[in-house]
C-alpha cells in the first residue's frame, strides 16, 4: 500500500511541483506543518467518502462532523498564512495573486483531497482509520508535525514517496 500520509503530501505539491523542481526552494518545517494542517479536513472528509463502503457507520473516517473535524478545522483556519508562505515558497510569485483570492484556500483543499485519496483501495481504508484512531487524541499540531518528520526521513530514503520540501537544518 502506498502510505495514505505519503500520498497527502505529495498531492498537496503536485500542482506546485513544476515550479518547485526549477527554483529548488524548500519550506520551512513550520510551513510544512501549516501545509498539513491547511488540508487536513478536506483529506479526512474526502477519505470518509471514498472508504464510505469498506468502513462501519461509526468510523471516525466517516463522521461529517464531531469533535475531530472541529479540532483539524480549527487549526487549518489557523494555519492558512504560513501554508500560503509555502505555496508561495514552492509554487513562485506568479501565483501571489491567486493564494490573495477568497477563492484559493476553499480551492486549494478541494483540489488536493480527490488527489491524495484518488489511489486509496478500500482494501486499504481499515489501516488509515487506525492511523486516524492512533493519531485522534493528538493535538492536530502535533499529527501534522509527525507527518512532517515522516516526510523529512522519507527524503533520506533511496527512494523518497514523500515529496514536500523541507529546508535541511540549518537551511531555513
Amino acid at each position: 500500500m502506498k502510505p495514505f500520509f505519503s500520498a497527502a503530501l505529495a498531492a498537496l505539491l503536485a500542482t506546485a511541483g513544476a515550479a518547485q523542481a526549477q527554483t529548488n526552494a524548500c519550506v520551512t518545517r513550520a510551513e510544512a506543518e501549516a501545509l498539513v494542517l491547511f488540508v487536513a479536513p478536506d483529506l479526512i472528509r474526502q477519505t470518509g467518502q471514498r472508504c464510505a463502503a469498506a468502513l462501519p457507520a461509526t468510523a471516525l473516517l466517516r463522521q461529517t462532523s464531531g469533535a475531530l473535524l472541529s479540532k483539524y478545522e480549527a487549526e487549518s483556519e489557523r494555519a492558512w498564512p504560513e501554508a500560503r508562505k509555502a505555496l508561495l515558497k514552492i509554487a513562485g510569485p506568479d501565483v501571489s495573486q491567486m493564494l490573495d483570492s477568497a477563492f484559493a484556500k476553499p480551492m486549494i483543499g478541494a483540489l488536493v483531497a480527490p488527489l491524495v485519496t484518488g489511489d486509496l483501495k478500500a482494501k486499504d481504508c481499515p489501516t488509515v482509520e487506525r492511523a486516524l484512531t492512533l493519531v485522534q487524541p493528538l493535538p492536530a499540531r502535533n499529527t501534522a508535525a509527525l507527518l512532517v518528520l515522516f516526510a523529512q526521513a522519507d527524503a533520506a530514503s533511496p527512494r523518497p514517496m514523500m515529496r514536500l520540501p523541507v529546508c535541511p537544518a540549518g537551511k531555513e
